[in-house]
């Protein structure tokens, strides 16, 4: 079970509250909130040439086909959630989206009684969507008083990477028939992957000499996940590969994640307090759609969390800062950045996944921020960042850890 154990003097409710505030800093929001701006701001960049329009826009989703693709297949906690989440998004018009999408959801689980809380970023194919995902959920953690954790990742890679892995575990556990507990023989069929889980739970003598996915991926999968490797370590977030950390193939591609508690105690229970991954599969085979999407799921206590404070619109105080990053150095250090205006309590607006300094630009402006943070290779390499007001056009370069006293200042 996905438990995250909650600071004893933290309420589900105020719990409830943090997580959602953490995540409006990373940039997730709202379904509903995300849907009544979407339109405009599309409409904004189409008419300004930012933004041409995709096929993705002519897409209409059928309700019983998405009924008839899902009333069939077992799925998981994280399956169950995700689903939920994505579900909204297209209930709300979000998906297909010709944008990438960032949302967080909140509920509470039938079958358990549970309140769950997720993080969902659609339409992002590269390495920063798992990353942003991953240190939004362990700045959440912090927030919430569970700092001694780390991250578990492992990559199924591809969808050739993970056929190819899937062949050499059949072959192997064939080889190895007389071995295998006789109650899940029958799996090898249906879905090998489930075979590898089971041995793996029962730390069965099979997965000594067990083939691994890492050993399958292809160029492009392994590059994929040493970006994420690479995030992680330029954000300090601990981490650790674990090879029998296995999904199904038919809902997820490239990377799983779980974050853990960091035990004492070597024979204490592993407590996972959240459990993710890229999760394209689970969009295509639900709603026939080619949408890349990573997400992560919580599970807490609900006591005294009320229907209505699930997913708040909350007004917030509009941000005066919008982030621009450009090239791979700079990208790798954004999250810092993030990181270091949120503990400042300094909001700003960013689009981590957007590769081009026009477009950003462009939003910078069709936001109408007095000013933009601006890191470039070079000011990523020399550990400077730029502040430039956006109606002087004037603009200042200042070592990085002097941005908060900067910013505090400009804006008294």
């Amino acid at each position: 079970m996905i438990t995250t154990e909650i600071a004893t003097n933290s309420r589900p409710s105020d719990v409830l509250k943090k997580a959602m505030h953490i995540a409006s800093y990373y940039g997730f929001d709202n379904v509903e909130k995300i849907a009544t701006h979407q339109k405009k701001y599309s409409d904004y960049l189409k008419q300004n040439e930012i933004e041409k329009s995709s096929s993705l826009s002519s897409v209409k989703i059928n309700a019983e086909r998405i009924k008839d693709n899902t009333k069939n297949l077992e799925k998981s906690v994280f399956d169950d959630e995700i689903f939920s989440a994505l579900k909204m998004a297209v209930d709300c018009n979000l998906l297909p989206s010709e944008r990438p999408v960032l949302i967080h959801h909140s509920n509470i689980d039938a079958n358990n009684n549970m309140l769950k809380f997720e993080l969902i970023a659609t339409g992002v194919k590269n390495s920063i969507a798992e990353a942003l995902i991953l240190k939004t959920a362990s700045a959440i953690l912090e927030e919430i008083g569970i700092t001694k954790n780390c991250v578990y990742i492992n990559s199924i890679g591809d969808k050739d990477s993970a056929l190819q892995f899937a062949r050499e575990l059949n072959l192997y556990f064939r080889k190895n028939i007389n071995a295998l507990p006789a109650q899940i023989r029958h799996l090898i069929k249906k879905d090998i992957f489930s075979v590898y889980n089971q041995l793996n739970a029962e730390n069965h003598q099979l997965l000594e000499n067990m083939p691994q996915s890492m050993g399958f991926l292809s160029d492009n999968s392994r590059r994929h996940l040493g970006e994420i490797i690479e995030y992680l370590e330029t954000g300090g977030i601990p981490y650790k590969i674990d090879n029998f950390l296995i999904g199904n193939s038919n809902y997820y591609s490239q990377t799983l994640f779980e974050i853990r508690q960091i035990r004492d105690d070597e024979d204490d229970d592993i407590s996972i307090l959240a459990k993710g991954g890229r999760c394209d599969e689970i969009v295509k085979n639900m709603f026939n759609i080619n949408v890349p999407a990573v997400g992560i799921v919580f599970e807490f206590d609900k006591k005294g969390v009320k229907k209505r404070e699930l997913n708040l619109f909350k007004k917030s105080k509009k941000p005066k800062f919008y982030f621009v990053q450009l090239g791979y150095e700079a990208k790798l250090k954004s999250l810092l950045i993030i990181d270091t205006l949120r503990k400042a309590n300094i909001p700003a607006y960013h689009s981590l996944y957007n590769d081009k300094l026009a477009s950003q630009l462009a939003i910078a402006r069709y936001l109408n921020v007095p000013y933009t943070i601006i890191m470039g290779s070079r000011e990523a390499i020399d550990g400077t960042i730029i502040v430039k007001n956006m109606n002087t056009q004037f603009q200042n370069t200042i070592p990085v850890n002097e941005l908060v006293n900067y910013i505090k200042r400009i804006i008294i």
